[in-house]
């Protein structure tokens, strides 16, 4: 009985062994950069712009209501 609970320990030391040598081997070398270039393009301002452009309001009468509902907006929030 104690032979079996030796060759239990045995082994799972050398299967520990295996698991910690097959880690290291994964593991990058020394020196060598880890880091990743990013693949996704981040959009600029001027890009985001002109993508949005025409959701702009350009109708001076629509911008005039519309600072009145904010300015009355304000005064209820006061």
């Amino acid at each position: 009985m104690n032979k079996f609970y030796i060759q239990i320990v045995l082994f799972l030391l050398s299967i520990s062994i295996y698991v910690n040598n097959k880690t290291r081997a994964a593991e990058n070398a020394p020196g060598t950069s880890t880091t990743h270039e990013s693949t996704y393009h981040y959009l600029t301002s001027e890009e985001i712009y002109e993508k949005n452009k025409h959701l702009l309001c350009t109708d001076p009468k629509e911008t005039i209501k519309v600072v009145e509902v904010m300015n009355e907006a304000v005064e209820l929030l006061k």
